[in-house]
């Protein structure tokens, strides 16, 4: 009688499913998604300046700078599904970014010099609002659908 084996059985993930359940999802709940992966790029890149001593000004920049080289393709890609012309979307994307970007290089200052806050406390305040005028931006203007 021959001995059952213990190899493991291949198994093939279904990743067209895995894309019509993504594709499926509100576009709210994909940028939430992709969106709070974003924030862990920027939060680890920002934590990590301030931790090796970097002013937070030069470390709120270069967190955006690497949170931006993830950010662009993740949002066009997954969360909007975009297509058209990608050099006209990279430049409306980056407007937008960098006004979001903006508030966070007024307002983090504002909130450490006026409310003591410490720089990464008053970054995350800040993303309050930084994360819905970001959303709206990219859905109605650097991905919106054109009839």
């Amino acid at each position: 009688m021959a001995q059952p084996t213990l190899a493991p059985v291949p198994v093939t993930p279904d990743l067209g499913r895995v894309r019509r359940t993504w594709a499926a999802l509100p576009t709210v709940l994909r940028y939430g998604v992709v969106g709070g992966v974003t924030q862990v790029v920027y939060l680890s890149v920002l934590g990590g300046g301030l931790v090796l001593g970097a002013h937070y000004l030069l470390a709120l920049v270069t967190a955006q700078l690497a949170a931006i080289v993830f950010a662009f393709p993740a949002y066009r890609g997954l969360v909007f599904q975009a297509t058209g012309p990608i050099g006209r979307q990279l430049v409306t994307f980056l407007g937008v970014w960098w006004s979001g970007a903006l508030t966070s290089i007024v307002g983090v200052p504002l909130c450490v010099e006026a409310l003591g806050l410490r720089p990464f406390v008053a970054q995350l305040l800040v993303l309050v609002l930084v994360v819905g005028l970001s959303f709206l931006g990219h859905l109605r203007v650097t991905f919106r659908r054109r009839a």
